[in-house]
């Protein structure tokens, strides 16, 4: 997985269209520097006022503010529509990190690419590259119609923005640092705020408040300062053309009263040196942007990096198989083979190895070596995984019950559903289907979650089904509801224990012997099985 192509779609298109239209404007500029001239030379003369470079005047300035919006507009859709593109990249590729590989980064730190990352990318393509391209033919072409004018003038003139522009490249070199330091203190304070956010009232609770701000306080400090540092240098760098402009135009009236230049052509040209001087001014905010940009590509770029393929699967239709190749994970190492439609209850001495079994085969975790198989030709099959904390996304309680459903079924059926899973009280306590639930469920009780997560694994028809969970035990019903998903025909595997299985499923044994793994087959075989 790699970044979009900056130029891709019709962005290309726009920024050319936008960087013409910054060239069309500087040339308007130097049409009203020549118009100026023109109007100067009948007012010495004392000649009639040439209505055509009145005109000019008169059009051009609203014509060149028309181009300045259109423009600003074209450029935040450019930037928007890389923004966009970038965002689902990223989720792509976040997508694609196994649970246990996502669990590793901070929250915090993910969510800083959808926000700073996707900001420092809208900047740079949207109005970095766009005044980029406009700068580089406007900055020469104002210079040769500066020396055209006069070119003592142009020297005179020109020496001062030259000084200006080499102080700059000196200074400016420093950016990427600054940049860098307040991007790492600004990701530093987002993450510990974000992180300490859900905990807030326990850490007040636990008297470590005052602890927690006082940190929060001294890495805002910190970054404070350093984006004071960032702006002072940028300010500093915007400053030197406005400073060499004065300079040069004093310069330049100057050498009119000592060579005896004309009066309309020191006004001409103190036209084009303004306009000379707009893409100076221009170059520190495209530089800016691009050491922010920088950053940010990097950042993005390592992300998709570790990234592995986003899983995309399909319904089967029917019962798929499970066959476990020489697998390792957490010092467990078996072959298995579990034939389609089979239900299976793994009983370990070690809950956690089991779960960590159950994870992989529900495609949550990555095996340590071998390869887990499904009988579906290579493609991935639909695979419910139910455990004590479900996927579930703010929103109503119906989106949440099929939330992985192909077909949603009518809201009657729906809720015969729920109410067979135990969620008769939550439906009255939200209000019905129509009831809003938190993140995650924050507003649900641990055996709800439980019960909404075997609902939607019903209205999903997975064609594997993967329970891990320590509170199924607990549950009044545990039984009945482990027999509904027998029930659906899909293949099951789980690691309940013998009173909440009931005789629905084959047993596989897996037993720790010191540091070795013994598996005891199922009375009815499920063949292949090996340990090594």
């Amino acid at each position: 997985m790699s970044l979009p192509t900056i130029s891709g779609g019709r962005r290309g298109v726009d920024m050319y269209l936008v960087a013409g239209m910054g060239v069309i404007q500087a040339v308007l500029m130097i049409v009203n520097a020549f118009a100026t001239r023109d109007l100067f030379i009948a007012l010495h003369s004392a000649r009639d006022l040439p209505m055509a470079a009145l005109l000019t005047l008169v059009l051009a300035t609203p014509a060149i503010a028309a181009l300045q919006a259109f423009s600003r507009v074209r450029a935040e859709a450019i930037g928007q529509s890389y923004s966009l593109e970038l965002r689902q990249r990223l989720f792509e590729a976040i997508a694609g990190m196994p649970t246990e590989q996502r669990d590793d980064r901070r929250l915090g730190g993910l969510s800083l690419r959808f926000v700073g990352d996707l900001s420092a990318a809208r900047g740079w393509v949207g109005l970095g590259i766009t005044r980029l391209l406009s700068g580089i033919i406007v900055l020469p072409m104002a210079g040769v119609c500066l020396w055209w004018l006069n070119p003592t003038l142009a020297l005179t003139g020109g020496a001062p923005i030259l000084l200006a522009v080499v102080l700059s490249l000196g200074l400016g070199s420093a950016l990427n640092h600054l940049h860098r330091s307040l991007r790492r203190r600004r990701a530093g304070v987002a993450i510990a705020a974000m992180e300490r956010i859900g905990i807030a009232r326990e850490l007040a609770l636990m008297n470590r408040l005052p602890r927690e701000l006082g940190s929060l306080e001294r890495k805002g400090a910190q970054s404070a300062a350093d984006a004071v540092r960032r702006v002072r240098r940028v300010a500093l760098l915007r400053a030197l053309p406005s400073a060499s402009l004065g300079i040069s135009a004093a310069a330049m009236l100057w050498a009119t009263a000592q060579y005896d230049i004309a009066v309309a052509e020191a006004a001409a040209a103190l036209s084009v040196l303004a306009v000379l001087v707009l893409p100076l001014k221009e170059f520190v905010g495209v530089w800016d942007r691009y050491n922010g940009w920088c950053i940010a590509r990097d950042k993005c770029r390592r992300l998709m990096e570790q990234a592995g393929p986003v899983p995309r699967p399909r319904r089967q239709r029917h019962a798929v198989g499970i066959d476990l190749d020489n697998v390792s994970i957490g010092g467990l190492f078996l072959n298995l083979t579990i034939r389609p439609g089979q239900c299976v209850r793994i009983a370990a001495r070690d809950s956690d190895q089991a779960g960590l079994l159950l994870e992989a085969m529900a495609l949550r975790r990555r095996c340590d070596a071998g390869t887990i198989r499904y009988g579906t030709g290579g493609e991935l099959p639909m695979v419910a995984y139910v455990c004590d904390s479900p996927t579930i996304l703010r929103g109503s309680l119906r989106r949440a019950l099929t939330l992985a459903a192909a077909v949603r079924p009518v809201d009657e059926r729906l809720k015969e559903l729920a109410a067979d899973c135990g969620l008769g009280d939550l439906l009255e306590r939200v209000g019905g289907l129509e009831g809003r639930l938190a993140e995650q469920g924050r507003n649900l009780l641990p055996g709800e979650r439980l019960r909404l997560a075997v609902a939607q694994a019903l209205t999903a028809r997975p064609d594997i089904i993967v329970v891990n969970s320590q509170l199924w035990p607990s549950l009044a019903d545990g039984g009945t509801l482990l027999k509904r998903l027998v029930e659906s025909g899909a293949t099951l595997v789980h690691a309940l224990p013998e009173a909440v299985d009931a005789g629905n499923s084959h047993l596989l044994v897996i037993q720790a012997l010191d540091r070795e793994w013994q598996v005891q087959p199922p009375r009815e075989d499920i063949s292949g099985t090996d340990t090594r």
